[in-house]
This record gives C-alpha cells, sequence and structure tokens, in this order.
C-alpha cells in the first residue's frame, strides 16, 4: 500500500471541488442510469447500518470503513455511468461552464 506524498495530497485537495461538481451534475442527469445513481445512496445507507455503527466504536477502522465505502461507492457509480455523459460533464467543467 502506497500513501499519498505531499504533492499528490495537495493536487487531490485542489481538484475535489471539481470531482464533487462532476459528482452533482451526474446524479442530476437523465442519461444516467436509475440504478447508478442508487449505488452513492447504498454506500450511505451501509455506513449508518448497526454493523458499521459498531466498529466506529474502534479507534482507526472506524474512520477506514467510512473512507472505504465512500471511495468504492463513488469509484462504481462513476463506473456505472455512461462513459460519453462522464466526459462532456468533465470538459464542461474543465473549460468552465
Amino acid at each position: 500500500m502506497q500513501f499519498l506524498g505531499p504533492m499528490q495530497l495537495s493536487r487531490l485537495v485542489m481538484y475535489l471541488p471539481q470531482f464533487v461538481r462532476v459528482f452533482y451534475r451526474l446524479m442530476k442527469d437523465e442519461r444516467v442510469p436509475m440504478l447508478a445513481k442508487l449505488v452513492p445512496w447504498m454506500g450511505v445507507l451501509l455506513m449508518v447500518t448497526p454493523p458499521a455503527l459498531e466498529l466506529d466504536m474502534i479507534p482507526l477502522v472506524g474512520e477506514l470503513d467510512w473512507l472505504v465505502i465512500a471511495y468504492l461507492s463513488l469509484k462504481v457509480f462513476i463506473w456505472l455511468c455512461p462513459p460519453d455523459v462522464v466526459r462532456e460533464h468533465v470538459s464542461q467543467i474543465g473549460r468552465g461552464e
């Protein structure tokens, strides 16, 4: 497992607002299938289930499970979205639209 260096972490933080905008646009886009739109909500639901809440009592594992679930649900959401729709929204945000 490789940790992010300071430059990589700063780039990640810098691009986080653009990722949130892409995520929001994809959730509103009618061309994205409903199954894909359900994945992030299922991730949130998984985070608030009793077994996940019990893991929050363990100091490091409690935070890691939230990060892993959030990362995987967003990754699967982007994977299930049509690639041309994702590219369209990314390019629009890149142009400042």
